[in-house]
């Protein structure tokens, strides 16, 4: 359902409100109406936030308020300044100690369970305690309320809004009948994914559905996902492995559908955010399902249970039938990501791999290892790839990356060294970064002139797109640091 225009006037004076309110530090007001208010990162003629208007009149109170009622403070103006380096400049400590307050509490797990990163967000209750209900599912599947969504080789069915942003095909029993009731052992792989609504668009209708709503989400987002009951009788949502149907016949179903690309997994970025939780969920079992058909304990074939997450044995004298075994599950693989922060708090150290693009930096990253603390992982990887050694380290927040099926933990690590040395095997080149070029790429999507740090030469910096967490870290990081 589209916006009213009726209501942008009565909007745009709520927001001008909201922002001289904050300026001039009058709690009261703001409180009042940041209730009224959609966005409350909203910005003014100068591209201004609340929260750098309250900055630079140094409102503490409003502040905290306006921090508590998730206004990023990550945000910057056209200057390229954050509200922290506002508070700064205009020397407000007990504001900038508020705000790097909430800055250190998102890069620790303490107080950072609502951020979500791209692919992170399902709307769906995976209601794992009905996958062994094989009545139950069955019931679900051929309800004209539950919806499937279609994979071929790993990659899902959509539907285009636009050259840049798609979304994915919702189909009905009715539509893949022929499919689900083929007898048994002819059908095609069938995941439960959960229950739950997840909205469609009213200007992207649905080949089998015509619900809409104009919920979206962000890249990064402190808004946790949307929470459903317990009640079994919430739509269905399951994923269907068609890679043995012609694509013809699935469009004659649909014929707006199109299989997104499978040798471009950037493709996955144009997803809807909110559809984009649940289609790594199944691209991940289906890449588990095609990689692990034999048992790795004894190589018999396996057998697909639980709705798609499980895989039994086939052969009954296998150990791996026998008490608890993580080879019967999906496999995740947990990879550490890390923003490796200077010593002097205004430079940040990132890398590139030799099939980036061209000046793509990135944050760096690397698999962990049996036995090893997330903050070992950290050091072990940052140390081995540029020579650079690590003290403390934070958590900021995770992302599913399902390429097949990797858990990205997204970490803040100190440096306690600064001089580079290259393993050329994993890198082509890491360097610090000014924290005024890392600025300009988040702002205009390449920095104003220099790559390294006191350099007033060299390449464009080009940061990973919006949709990675490696963008999320560097737009924290920014954050936290002051613009002196």
């Amino acid at each position: 359902m589209t916006e009213d225009p009726s209501t942008k006037p009565v909007k745009t004076q709520i927001l001008k409100a909201l922002h001289s309110s904050a300026s001039d530090g009058d709690l009261q007001t703001v409180s009042r109406l940041i209730n009224g208010i959609a966005d409350v990162n909203g910005v003014d003629d100068h591209g201004w936030t609340a929260l750098m208007l309250a900055a630079r009149n140094g409102r503490d109170k409003v502040i905290k308020l306006l921090l508590d009622k998730g206004c990023d403070y990550t945000l910057m103006n056209p200057a390229g300044q954050t509200a922290l380096a506002i508070a700064d400049f205009w020397h407000h400590p007990a504001v900038s100690h508020l705000i790097n307050q909430h800055a250190q509490q998102g890069s620790s797990s303490a107080d950072n369970n609502n951020i979500i990163n791209f692919f992170g967000l399902s709307i769906l209750d995976r209601f794992s305690h009905k996958r062994t209900e094989k009545e139950w599912l069955k019931q679900k599947r051929m309800d004209q309320a539950s919806t499937f969504v279609l994979f071929s080789q790993s990659s899902p069915y959509v539907t285009w809004s636009d050259s840049s942003s798609c979304r994915v095909c919702r189909f009905q029993y009715n539509q893949l009948q022929f499919l689900l009731e083929k007898p048994e052992g002819d059908q095609p792989t069938l995941i439960f994914l959960g229950v739950g609504k997840i909205p469609v668009l009213e200007s992207e209708p649905s080949p089998s559905d015509s619900t809409s709503s104009t919920t979206t989400t962000s890249s990064a987002t402190t808004t946790s996902p949307a929470t459903t009951t317990s009640d079994s009788d919430d739509p269905a949502w399951f994923a269907l492995d068609v890679a043995d149907i012609p694509e013809d016949t699935i469009k004659g179903i649909a014929p707006s559908a199109e299989l997104l690309s499978p040798k471009n997994y950037l493709a996955l970025m144009s997803l809807a955010d909110n559809e984009a939780g649940v289609i790594g969920q199944a691209r991940a079992l289906f890449s588990w399902h095609d990689r692990y058909k034999f048992c790795p304990t004894c190589g018999s074939s396996m057998r697909i249970e639980e709705a798609g997450y499980k895989h039994v044995c086939e052969n009954k004298e296998c150990r791996s039938l026998k008490g608890v075994h993580n080879t019967c599950y999906p496999r995740v693989d947990p990879v550490t990501i890390m923003a490796v922060i200077h010593p002097d708090g205004n430079q940040l150290l990132l890398g590139r791999k030799k099939q980036f693009p061209r000046n793509m930096y990135s944050c760096l990253a690397g698999f962990m290892e049996p036995g090893e603390t997330i903050e070992d992982a950290v050091r072990r990887e940052v140390h081995e790839e540029s020579g650079v050694k690590v003290g403390h380290v934070t958590y900021h927040s995770s992302q599913p990356w399902p390429m097949p099926s990797t858990l990205m933990i997204g970490c803040f690590g100190y440096a306690v060294s600064t001089e580079i040395t290259v393993d050329t095997q994993e890198l082509e080149d890491a360097r610090w970064f000014a924290r005024r070029d890392i600025v300009a790429a988040l702002q205009t999507g390449r920095g104003t002139g220099d790559t390294r740090s006191g350099s007033s030469e060299g390449p464009k910096l080009l940061l990973p797109f919006k949709q990675a967490i490696a963008h999320q870290l560097v737009k924290a990081w920014v954050g936290m640091t002051a613009n002196l």
